[in-house]
C-alpha cells in the first residue's frame, strides 16, 4: 500500500446515465442505502440524519447526506448517532466535456481514512468500495433505463 492509499482510496466509474439523473439518486437516501454496504437500508432518524445497517456486522450506522449540485459533490458524514465525520464522498461529472457521451457521467467514489481506522478497517473499506462502484453504476443504468 502506497501512502496515498493509506490516508485515501478513490474509486471510479463511467455510467451511461445523465449527471444530473445520477446526482440526483446519489444524493437520496433510499438509493444509497441499496448499495452501501456498511449502511443498508437507510431511514431517517432524525434532523437530517439516516440510520442503516452494516453488512459487516450487523451494527447501526449513521449518515449525512450533504449534497452540493453545483459542484457536483457529495459529501457523506458517517459515524455514530451524535458524531459523525465527512469521510466518504461522491464526485459526479458530466461526460460531455470529458469527451464522451452527453447522456453519460463519471463518478468518483472516494474514502478518507480516519485515525481511528485499523489496517483490517482500512482495507475492508477499500475492497468494499471497489464492489460499491460496481453497485452504483449497474442500479443507476438500471433505474435509468426504466425511465
Amino acid at each position: 500500500m502506497t501512502q496515498a492509499d493509506s490516508i485515501a482510496h478513490h474509486v471510479s466509474t463511467r455510467a451511461a446515465v445523465s449527471a444530473d439523473f445520477a446526482f440526483a439518486l446519489l444524493a437520496d437516501a433510499t438509493f444509497v442505502g441499496n448499495w452501501s454496504l456498511g449502511s443498508m437500508g437507510l431511514v431517517p432518524d432524525g434532523d437530517g440524519v439516516y440510520r442503516g445497517t452494516s453488512m459487516f456486522d450487523g451494527s447501526d450506522a449513521f449518515v449525512e447526506i450533504r449534497p452540493y449540485p453545483a459542484l457536483g459533490l457529495i459529501d457523506y458524514a458517517v459515524g455514530t448517532r451524535s458524531a459523525r465525520s465527512p469521510r466518504i464522498a461522491i464526485r459526479v461529472t458530466a461526460g460531455g466535456p470529458l469527451g464522451f457521451d452527453d447522456k453519460s457521467c463519471v463518478i468518483t467514489l472516494s474514502a478518507f481514512r480516519a485515525a481511528s481506522a485499523d489496517d483490517a478497517r482500512w482495507t475492508r473499506t477499500r475492497i468494499s468500495h471497489e464492489a460499491e462502484i460496481l453497485l452504483i453504476k449497474a442500479q443507476l443504468e438500471t433505474a435509468w433505463s426504466a425511465t
